[in-house]
């Protein structure tokens, strides 16, 4: 009875054992199960991250482009006017751009200005009434610069006269050959200057650009200097009125030998003349693009 006893304990001792043996593989199988799609997802997710990481760090950011950056240039997308004064007179401008580093510009003025003196007992009065139309071509060579180098046309209208009037009994001079302006009959005379050219070439080169390339910037001053090629200038002279001579009496200023004297003094004038072909450019102003 005893020996039943302790084999029916024995028994049931193996049966528990097995079982607790299963449960805890079982147990064990179902944890790992659990944890493995976690694992996986984690790696996945790792492996994702790692894998995307690598183009958000080597990609370049576009540039964010500024208020104040370089504005976009197209052919006579822009207009600037200005004011200028110079040699050529007072005046305006009106430009516009072509390329980025080339401006379109055309400008108008007027010059007048009255001179007088005396000289030797001689009144002079000079007069100049000046008018002038130009087109050039602004070219930028240098980024970022406002120096310019600009060819272009120069349209010439002008008229510079001069007068004398010699009082009577005052000495001049005409060719070399003293006389004196008869007191009944005083010496007049009048003298013109005319340009070879009408229209002119033209170079000037400067600073200041009449359409900033920054959006921002609106107001410029632009200068220049340069010339206009103006061919043989003359001068035509024309005299009247009575000359008297030492030993001679007076005359006529119609007289051969008086007009003779005129003609060589006219021809010493107009080749010094030669010599000056050119007439002087130089502006300044205040432009405003829109």
């Amino acid at each position: 009875m005893f020996n039943c006893r302790i084999a029916f304990l024995a028994a049931f001792a193996v049966v528990c054992a097995g079982a607790n043996a299963q449960s805890t593989q079982i147990a064990s199988a179902g944890y790992a199960e659990a944890l493995s799609p976690i694992s996986t997802a984690v790696s996945s997710s790792s492996s994702s991250s790692a894998g995307d990481a690598a183009p958000i760090v080597s990609a370049r950011q576009p540039r964010t482009r500024r208020a104040d950056d370089e504005m976009r240039i197209r052919p006579f997308s822009r207009v600037a006017v200005a004011s200028k004064l110079g040699t050529l007179g007072w005046g305006g401008q009106i430009a516009t751009p072509i390329t980025r580093r080339i401006n379109l510009r055309g400008g108008a003025d007027i010059f007048n200005m009255g001179y007088g003196l005396t000289s030797d007992g001689t009144n002079y009065y000079a007069s100049a009434h000046l008018k002038s139309g130009t087109i050039q071509a602004d070219i930028y060579p240098f980024a970022h610069s406002s120096f310019h180098v600009s060819p272009g046309v120069m349209i010439f209208r002008n008229s510079l006269t001069a007068s004398l009037n010699v009082p009577g009994g005052n000495t001049f001079s005409v060719g070399d050959t003293d006389y004196t302006s008869d007191p009944s009959n005083p010496v007049t005379g009048s003298g013109l200057i005319q340009f070879g050219r009408t229209n002119m070439p033209m170079l000037t080169i400067g600073f200041g650009n009449m359409i900033p390339r920054r959006e921002y910037k609106h107001i410029s001053f632009p200068f220049e200097l340069g010339a206009a090629y103006t061919g043989q200038n003359t001068i035509a002279i024309n005299m009247q009125g009575g000359v008297c001579q030492a030993g001679q009496g007076c005359g006529s200023a119609s007289d051969p030998q008086f007009q003779q004297n005129v003609q060589q003094q006219q021809a010493k004038i107009n080749e010094n003349l030669k010599r000056i072909q050119i007439y002087p450019v130089l502006t300044t102003g205040v432009a405003y693009r829109f």
